[in-house]
């Protein structure tokens, strides 16, 4: 009886602990903020081979074509490098990197820029689109993927040819975008799906999430998701999300957050708050 009664205390201390472990913001640590200079950031992406952070900047309206739209880049302790890197976008959002060549989604087009000289280079026409939203990147095939918030699909760009890749009901509002291996994540407007980019087969990772806007999974299996309006979750395939972080009375959105892996951060965009929060947190690797 006493071995039992002695296992019961074990157990319950451990659950204890677990449960403390992911109070909201009680595994996130608060690292620096930026200044002034930025303007509606909606997603940051980290290049691993520069230490440069690239930071979508809307100023104006989410759809709208006024060509207020920038991108602006950071240092890694959040110091503004050049707020107006490459003007002239209209709404900017999801950002990847390909063979030196920043590709931005900016509302029905693809913008490609060539990062050593900050220039716009071509503008990829996304034909029936409505509201591009993020983008991922396969090193391997060249594979651009894009979503579109509006009609809900993926749309992939490959030798400078854009085609529709995956819609249907199941894409309603696709927004988040990560790429591990040979596995597309996709955020939708309720839902974590899992696409096969060889086979195209899809299935439902996690369900009930809320709208997705930032995706990061890693190698472990762990999901840590933002749902815009300022919570960021955690959790595992066919697991309910777990909030870590909420900031919404700080009046301060969540964003397409980017992560630097190799230090444990993530880099959340505020929106409406016009600043990139960097938090560290062991959940990254």
């Amino acid at each position: 009886m006493r071995k039992l009664t002695a296992l019961f205390v074990f157990l319950l201390a451990l659950v204890t602990a677990f449960a403390q472990l992911i109070q909201p913001g009680s595994t996130f640590t608060r690292q620096w903020e930026t200044g002034p200079g930025l303007k509606i950031p909606e997603s940051v992406l980290y290049d691993s081979a520069t230490g440069i952070i690239y930071v979508s900047n809307i100023e104006g309206k989410p759809a709208a074509k006024d060509s207020t739209g920038f991108i602006a880049t950071l240092s890694v302790d959040g110091a503004i490098l050049n707020a107006g890197w490459v003007k002239g976008l209209d709404a900017p959002k999801g950002m990847g990197i390909l063979n030196n060549h920043l590709f931005v989604s900016n509302i029905d087009e693809v913008v490609e820029i060539d990062i050593p000289t900050a220039s716009i280079i071509k503008r990829h026409k996304v034909e029936g689109s409505q509201f591009l939203n993020d983008i991922a990147i396969d090193p391997k095939t060249g594979m651009i993927f894009i979503t579109d918030s509006g009609t809900g699909q993926v749309y992939v760009l490959l030798n400078g040819v854009v085609s529709p890749w995956l819609q249907g009901p199941m894409f309603k509002g696709a927004n988040g975008l990560f790429l591990l291996g040979n596995l597309l994540y996709i955020g939708t407007a309720n839902s974590i799906l899992q696409a096969n980019i060889t086979s195209g087969e899809v299935i439902v990772s996690i369900a009930g999430t809320g709208a997705v806007d930032g995706l990061f999974v890693n190698s472990q299996g762990k999901y840590i998701f933002s749902d815009f309006n300022g919570s960021v979750y955690l959790s595992g395939m066919k697991r309910k999300p777990e909030l870590l972080l909420n900031t919404t009375t700080k009046k301060e959105n969540a964003a397409d957050f980017g992560v630097i892996v190799s230090k444990n951060m993530i880099l959340i965009p505020t929106f409406g708050n016009n600043k990139i929060v960097c938090y560290t947190t062991p959940l990254i690797n």
